[in-house]
């Protein structure tokens, strides 16, 4: 199950910048800390009195309007300060009590023998895992492959580096398969490097791995792919990840690790 954690804290973070706002704004004003203003409506626009202590109303002239400005922007800061400030209590009231596990956790700790006679209500990670690796069967590519390289999982890949981001792939318990069939929307077929699983998100990501740069008509058919994808549907640098290297340019593995984590966990 998708936790909304990150962005409930950043929520939080943006609150207590607006806090810090409004403070500096009210701790700003010069006007007389008890002055009130009141208003009422006329034919040709507004008009503004000054609130005493013995609840009688006075009139502001024009030449006051500066003043009277100032107090009623200190008036809508203290009222905004009072909500932003309850809206932070409430949300880090929340944070501390929500566990998006919690759900799964029951199922979690049962015991193996009750375990076997229960169906969970909130599907587990590795239900979903297994029923996404059923659905799609990795490699389909027919394309003849010059050498091959064992994953850490025993799978045969075409390359050393397709090899490294397989093993990166299973080092952050990234679920993926090699070289699955994709059927864009436009109806063309690709047999993509990687087909990878965010669980968190539920989402499909697909990788492919670009490693003869250097080589001109290589780039061309690589960024031809590319287009291809994204007049398929996929976005680039969304659905579509990519790495890239030459002979004078490796694998970037610092790149690489930080795909996977900004969109795969």
């Amino acid at each position: 199950m998708e936790s909304y954690a990150v962005q409930l804290k950043q929520q939080s973070q943006y609150f207590e910048e607006l806090i810090r706002k409004a403070e500096r704004r009210i701790s700003s004003c010069t006007a007389p800390e008890n002055l009130k203003i009141c208003v009422s409506n006329r034919e040709k626009g507004f008009q503004y009195y000054r609130v005493d202590r013995d609840g009688k109303r006075r009139y502001l002239k024009k030449e006051n309007m500066a003043m009277i400005a100032e107090v009623v922007q200190r008036d809508y800061d203290r009222a905004v300060l009072k909500k932003l400030v309850d809206a932070r209590h409430h949300l880090e009231c929340f944070l501390r009590r929500y566990d998006v596990n919690a759900a799964e956790e029951v199922y979690h700790k049962l015991c193996a023998a009750r375990k076997v006679l229960v169906t969970p209500i909130v599907e587990t990670e590795e239900e979903i895992i297994q029923k996404w690796k059923e659905e799609h069967v990795g490699g389909q590519n027919n394309y003849p492959a010059a050498g091959t390289y064992l994953t850490e999982q025993g799978e045969a890949v075409r390359s050393k580096s397709e090899k490294i981001l397989a093993d990166l792939f299973l080092k952050y318990g990234v679920p993926y398969v090699y070289e699955p069939t994709l059927r864009l929307q436009n109806g063309k077929v690709f047999y993509p490097d990687f087909m990878l699983l965010n669980v968190r998100k539920r989402k499909n990501v697909y990788w492919e791995h670009f490693g003869l740069i250097s080589d001109g008509e290589y780039a061309s058919k690589s960024l031809q792919k590319l287009r291809e994808y994204d007049a398929g549907g996929l976005a680039v640098g969304k659905d579509i990840l990519f790495s890239m290297e030459s002979e004078t340019m490796p694998l970037n593995l610092r790149e690489v690790e930080r795909k996977i984590k900004e969109h795969l966990i």
